[in-house]
């Protein structure tokens, strides 16, 4: 699988449309529209509430931003004040990913950089813009295509945990391992316009902890992400699919899912055929 897996939404025209399958014919998504206008006077295509953009949904009740673990012990020959240092650089990796506006609205990705050590940082800037998207580092931050979205308030809303743990590369040389799974909730509109909506985020990878020797490490962030409601486009940014926009790209496929259900990323992070344009429920 990827480092990128894309997610879509169906998409939904008004409030008293729900759509169950998410490749209807555009003259039917047209209809359905007039019919939605016909009735109701109105299509209703911010779905945020701007004074409280969690409300009624699942994301109301988690935290604001990335915690370490308030327990941490030692894990092999890693002493707690090394494991509480690798907890601590995991979080600001997560900050830089996902909290940094610049980064996640314009593509500044100098927070997440600044945080790279000398060999990552080399293999980062190296691998920038490579043509197999395997290997092409710009996957690996969080960045919304300019221009399609700014966002609603300051808060990012941020369920599930990090854990360390012992692990051993294909070299066999040993390592600390961050694994990291978060579900995170942007609320975001459309720049200028009242089309909004709630981009949720499956996160799920590890931060690989090289200890050098000499009290320093040599750190390795490597994750997947699915994002929706999102168009399923070739491209290393995301570009949020609003409530008036018809698919653009390939088409999302299968029974839509929870967003916010993590088993569900888990599962097509497994299947090597799964999870590359699939249809999730409303966020």
């Amino acid at each position: 699988m990827s480092r990128l897996s894309h997610t879509a939404l169906c998409v939904t025209l008004a409030a008293a449309l729900t759509l169950t399958a998410c490749a209807p014919v555009e003259q039917l998504l047209e209809d359905l529209a007039d019919d939605a206008l016909e009735q109701n006077g109105i299509v209703i295509l911010d779905e945020v509430d701007r004074d409280d953009p969690f409300g009624g949904t699942e994301a109301e009740g988690y935290a604001e931003g990335f915690d370490v673990p308030g327990e941490i012990d030692a894990v092999g020959p890693y002493p707690q004040a090394r494991v509480r240092e690798a907890y601590e650089l995991t979080r600001e990796l997560m900050e830089a990913v996902y909290l940094d506006q610049d980064a996640v609205f314009d593509e500044d990705n100098s927070e997440f950089t600044a945080l790279l050590t000398p060999q990552s940082l080399d293999w980062y800037l190296e691998n920038h813009g490579h043509e197999d998207p395997e290997i092409d580092t710009r996957y690996i931050p969080f960045n919304l295509t300019p221009g399609t979205a700014e966002p609603i308030g300051d808060v990012v809303k941020v369920d599930g945990r990090m854990w360390a743990e012992e692990a051993s590369d294909p070299n066999g040389l040993d390592y600390l391992a961050v694994r990291t799974e978060y579900t995170i909730v942007h609320p975001v509109a459309r720049p200028g316009d009242p089309a909004s909506v709630r981009l949720v985020t499956s996160h799920l990878g590890e931060v690989s902890f090289y200890d050098m020797g000499d009290g320093t490490w040599e750190l390795w962030p490597y994750w997947t992400r699915s994002v929706g409601p999102a168009h399923c486009l070739d491209q290393h940014t995301w570009t949020p699919a609003y409530p008036d926009e018809l698919p653009r790209g390939d088409r999302p496929e299968g029974r839509p899912e929870d967003p916010y259900d993590l088993d569900n990323a888990r599962e097509d992070a497994a299947d090597p055929d799964g999870g590359e344009c699939g249809a999730i429920k409303g966020t």
